[in-house]
């Protein structure tokens, strides 16, 4: 199931352009993603597995996205939407959801922070969901140019017709990303 993620991966993209890979993992789970610009915006694609809990996420997104700066700080983000294909407490559910992302460079300096939330309501959810988020943060530090080490806090939420509220994921992590 892991390779599932990686073969996500791949396809994203086999253009020789600018991108991202993101990779973070804890004790239990293994993320990746990856983004790569497309005009003005980025087109997202990534991939979660809980090993203990047997639970895994899909998803594609675009999302508007630019950098800039507030006062001496550098900042980058972007607002758009995923769509998600999730199994989780043996059930499945697809979730169109929206969202953003942020990070933060205090004093353009090499330590930031960063989060996200996407979320999902009734209206958006299917098969056998109810309603979805993705949400977390993270403290980073880019260790060289364009390559970042960070640890961060997810909560990552299903809630099902049977109106249980299965986490795919919750916890701590650490990961590195980078931009070529």
């Amino acid at each position: 199931m892991r390779w599932i993620v990686f073969a996500v991966l791949a396809l994203a993209n086999v253009t020789a352009t600018a991108g991202t890979l993101d990779i973070n993992l804890s004790n239990d789970t293994i993320e990746a993603k990856y983004d790569n610009p497309f005009g003005a915006a980025d087109w997202t694609f990534g991939g979660m597995y809980n090993r203990d809990d047997k639970n895994y996420l899909f998803n594609i997104g675009l999302l508007a996205a630019g950098e800039g700066n507030a006062g001496k700080s550098r900042v980058a983000g972007g607002l758009g939407g995923k769509v998600y294909a999730i199994h989780v407490a043996g059930s499945d559910v697809a979730a169109l959801a929206l969202g953003g992302q942020l990070r933060w460079f205090p004093n353009n300096g090499n330590f930031g922070f960063g989060g996200y939330a996407f979320y999902a309501p009734k209206v958006v959810t299917f098969i056998d969901g109810k309603n979805f988020y993705d949400t977390g943060l993270r403290a980073e530090v880019e260790v060289f140019r364009n390559s970042f080490a960070y640890v961060g806090v997810r909560w990552t939420r299903a809630e099902l017709e049977d109106g249980s509220q299965p986490y795919i994921d919750r916890g701590g992590y650490v990961g590195l990303m980078v931009n070529f």
